[in-house]
């Protein structure tokens, strides 16, 4: 754990925006990449891509001040400091989601499109921002007994104890599921690549949020994220049988492409 990379005078360099930016800048050129075989109509996805960025780092700002307010409340000039770390998943995912619906329709884009595209740098993004937690030491296990998945770890405080690794369970899971994404992809239409994607993400966030310590509202006996992570789980799988059901599932196009939009 190392949540400090450098110190220049009164300045910090935060390894949590360090790998965060890069794992932007990653996501950016995966995409650009991927790009090259859509059709026209999506020339100006930077913009998409850059829109649904700002928005969802407000709007996973928000969220994480929200779960965390009883601190933020007697630290109110701290709420603005992102770059100390601290975003929520989910409200990073639905202010991103939100926005990019928006502006494709503004653009007269078709957001299944748009959200197929992305989807490979959505989990890119996933793995870096596990691995920003690790640094930081946030989304930390619970405590346990010696086992393969244990180590002696620090919560977001400091304290260090016997954890489960939740940050490196959900950092091979994030990997497993690129690896995936990326091999179907071009089989795929982008509708179901974007479903596929995020039912993927949530089930292995419902996963190792089972083995997860830092605090989080409680529904009865449950986490908040978990019950979030398991809706989100079960909408993707209804929409990927509705997408199945009318055919739409696979149409390979010429040279390897898709014809989006068509």
């Amino acid at each position: 754990m190392n949540p400090i990379l450098a110190r220049y005078g009164p300045f910090f360099l935060f390894s949590f925006t360090v790998i965060m930016g890069l794992g932007i800048l990653a996501g950016i050129g995966l995409t650009a990449v991927l790009a090259r075989g859509y059709n026209k109509s999506q020339a100006d996805w930077l913009n998409g891509l850059l829109l649904a960025l700002v928005m969802a780092i407000i709007g996973g700002r928000i969220a994480f001040v929200w779960v965390n307010w009883d601190y933020y409340q007697g630290h109110f000039g701290e709420i603005s400091l992102v770059w100390r770390g601290g975003l929520s998943y989910h409200g990073a995912l639905m202010a991103g989601l939100i926005s990019l619906a928006a502006w494709s329709v503004f653009r007269r884009h078709s957001f299944a499109d748009m959200a197929g595209l992305l989807a490979p740098a959505l989990v890119l993004g996933s793995i870096f921002g596990w691995l920003a937690c690790w640094f930081d030491g946030c989304a930390y296990g619970r405590e346990t007994g010696f086992g393969p998945l244990a180590v002696n770890l620090p919560d977001s405080y400091g304290v260090f104890a016997l954890r489960y690794q939740t940050q490196w369970m959900g950092l091979a899971f994030c990997l497993i599921i690129f690896i995936i994404i990326i091999g179907l992809r071009r089989r795929l239409q982008p509708a179901v690549v974007f479903w596929l994607t995020l039912f993927l993400l949530s089930l292995s966030r419902v996963i190792v949020s089972s083995f997860r310590g830092d605090e989080m509202h409680l529904i009865g006996a449950y986490r908040v994220d978990t019950l979030f992570d398991g809706t989100l789980a079960l909408l993707s799988v209804i929409a990927l049988v509705t997408t199945a059901i009318v055919g739409r599932m696979v149409v390979p196009g010429e040279n390897g492409t898709h014809n989006h939009g068509k």
